[in-house]
């Protein structure tokens, strides 16, 4: 069976943003997730703060079990209505459920409610991404095209990053008693609309996907067990170095943004302006993706990222400066100058989620030649496993860390100590973990050149074995 018209004629612009679109309401819920729920749960709602990173931790882990059977059970999947949709409706609606109970708790909370409800919505994150990643690099064999596609992804990743910090914002603008003002953009009105608008959002975006694009057929492949998949995946060089810097990366993002909030108004003591600060940062990723489609496309994916990367590194690197060298002598210059920084991370931060998804397209094409099976949602879920352990490796790390210090996200004052193992958990760590991954990518091989001779001859294997099931189809008696 052929590999479908859709990924051999090439998809119109608005294929691309009906299939794009979906990623924004799980981006209005995700963001709130990694930034706003530690402060949300602990400072607003008086859970304990190192039990609320535990509890962060144990159900991100939940999807060490559940992301290798979603994506083994969408590759194997087989419907009228396809592969990768059925799986998707069915995260929606636990998404839905699960957005309306983590942002909308009752008066009184316990350790178990958070657990039971951001488990669950890790589970719906699960349903919809592994499948719909999948399917997306199953749209087109074509090098550049795979980065329009991720692209447009990301573009909308960050329009519904900037709705849901814009909530916050004007929720805090409106606080007027002293007690709401200091709860910060973590409130339970702000919480309740993002939760709102994510149950709200999801069945509409859904719509469109389905209407815009359909699933390219099938190609014909053998099935591999997991064992032998998985010795497969491992000898798979490029993969390799993907998943290195992937997962180097992942522990990197988890502890800077699971903390980001609290350097924002206890070590900056930026106040509103914090979610000014991450406002701009996605405004400038917007205008800044359709840049990185274009040079993945002049340099090279790999080369792309780290022409990024190190770029924003050389900015953030500045964030100690600002604290320990501006702030004492020029308070006000805080701001502007964090403001600077993050327009150029802004700018930079769609290279990795652009170019990366292109790049683990173009990896699956190589394990297909190497395996004999298409088990494109095998290879995301896996990477997508290794990435959440590390995130909630992250998170575990951060807030006991924070915890042990002496920090309090309630006290109005903290120790000099606490406060700078609040700077190190965002900025210091981070920024060494960051140089480590984008070092490693740099060495990545399979380059444009490459790529089209990895399609062209898995291409015509394919051909061959539809030839000779043709062929056999023929003669049977």
């Amino acid at each position: 069976m052929d590999a479908g018209p859709l990924a051999r004629q090439g998809l119109s612009k608005w294929q691309i943003l009906g299939f794009g679109q979906l990623v924004m309401p799980m981006a209005v819920i995700g963001l709130p997730i990694a930034v706003y729920i530690p402060a949300f749960y602990s400072g607003t709602l008086g859970l304990d703060l190192a039990m609320v990173g535990i509890i962060l931790t144990l159900a991100r882990l939940s999807d060490v079990v559940t992301d290798p059977i979603v994506g083994m059970l969408s590759d194997r999947t087989h419907t009228r209505w396809g592969r990768r949709r059925p799986w998707i409706v069915v995260g929606v609606f636990v998404m839905m459920l699960s957005s309306v109970m983590l942002f909308m708790p009752p008066e009184h909370v316990t350790n178990l409610y958070l657990f039971s409800w951001i488990a669950a919505i890790y589970l719906g994150y699960t349903l919809i991404e592994i499948p719909y990643g999948a399917w997306g690099a199953e749209l087109s064999h074509d090098y550049d095209e795979r980065n329009r596609i991720t692209g447009s992804r990301n573009i909308f990743l960050l329009i519904g990053l900037l709705l849901a910090i814009s909530v916050p914002i004007i929720a805090a603008g409106m606080a007027t008693g002293a007690e709401e003002a200091n709860k910060g953009a973590a409130t339970r009105e702000a919480m309740s609309v993002l939760g709102w608008i994510t149950a709200g959002m999801l069945p509409v975006c859904l719509f469109f996907l389905f209407r815009s694009v359909r699933e390219p057929e099938v190609s014909s492949s053998t099935e591999v067990n997991f064992f032998k998949g998985m010795r497969i995946v491992m000898r798979n060089g490029p993969l390799r170095i993907v998943l290195i810097a992937t997962l180097v990366g992942a522990l990197a993002g988890s502890i800077n943004v699971g903390v980001a909030i609290f350097f924002f108004e206890h070590v900056a003591e930026l106040g509103k302006g914090s979610s000014v600060l991450i406002f701009v940062l996605f405004l400038a990723g917007v205008f800044g993706s359709p840049f990185w489609v274009r040079i993945g496309s002049a340099i090279g994916k790999h080369r792309g990222i780290g022409v990024a990367g190190f770029s924003s590194l050389a900015a953030f690197a500045f964030v100690p400066v600002v604290i320990y060298v501006v702030k004492p002598v020029y308070p006000d210059a805080v701001l502007p100058a964090m403001l600077l920084i993050t327009l150029i991370q802004g700018f930079t931060m769609g290279a990795s989620p652009i170019l990366g998804q292109s790049i683990l397209a173009d990896v699956c094409d190589l394990d297909m030649i190497k395996s004999g099976e298409q088990r494109t949602a095998f290879l995301f879920s896996f990477l997508a496993m290794v990435k959440k352990i590390f995130e909630a490796i992250g998170i575990g790390i951060a807030l006991p860390v924070l915890a042990w210090s002496g920090f309090d996200p309630k006290a109005a004052t903290n120790s000099d100590f606490s406060l700078f193992v609040l700077t190190a958990m965002y900025c210091l760590v981070p920024l060494t973990l960051w140089i480590i991954s984008t070092t490693v990518i740099w060495q990545y091989p399979i380059t444009h050149a490459r790529q089209v001779r990895l399609r062209a001859g898995l291409d015509k294997r394919l051909a061959r074995k539809l030839a000779a099931s043709q062929t056999e189809t023929i003669v049977r008696p």
